[in-house]
């Protein structure tokens, strides 16, 4: 099954992709983040990421027009990534939650 089309918006307002589009991001999101464990970035890694939204032309409040995400919850997942590809990679080592309690051994 293939992805529903993403309709890129013109030079007018940013609307969020389609809402059949913004299930499929989020279905695909989801079992990346289960993939990787459920973990979360950093305090630092999140605060990051937050800050490179802030400056992207794509945000509108706590929403990411490119994607349709709540941008406080996707910065929080270590497997989401940015749909520009503007967030860096996460150290693979780090296995804290955002409040650094540590994650039962697997």
């Amino acid at each position: 099954m293939s992805p529903p089309p993403n309709t890129p918006s013109d030079d007018g307002p940013r609307h969020p992709p389609s809402l059949s589009r913004q299930t499929w991001n989020l279905a695909q999101a989801l079992a990346e983040f289960a993939a990787d464990g459920f973990k979360t970035a950093s305090k630092e890694e999140y605060g990051a990421r937050l800050a490179i939204c802030d400056a992207c032309d794509q945000r509108q409040d706590n929403r990411c027009m490119k994607c349709g995400c709540r941008l406080s919850l996707k910065a929080k997942g270590r497997a989401f990534r940015c749909p520009l590809n503007k967030w860096p990679a996460l150290i693979e080592s780090s296995n804290k939650s955002m409040d650094d309690s540590p994650h039962a051994s697997e």
